[in-house]
């Protein structure tokens, strides 16, 4: 998407990795974060929406391509 770790990095539990390169932080770094995070555009990148979007409208929209695969088999 729009962050990637270098080959070899260890994340550690509960932390975030975000940026290309990322950067990681620990749980408690909310603000610093979301100054990375905001322009990267985490809704358009994974559900395609505007940030604006209602969370209404991006969960029934997972919904829908969820339900989709309702009947799907395992193979193999």
């Amino acid at each position: 998407m729009n962050s990637r770790l270098e080959p070899g990095s260890t994340l550690p539990i509960g932390w975030i990795a975000i940026g290309d390169p990322a950067q990681m932080f620990s749980p408690d770094r909310h603000d610093e974060l979301w100054a990375v995070q905001k322009p990267l555009d985490f809704p358009g990148t994974v559900y395609g929406v505007s940030r604006d979007e209602s969370l209404r409208t991006i969960l029934n929209q997972q919904v829908q391509f969820y339900g989709e695969h309702r009947q799907d088999r395992l193979i193999g």
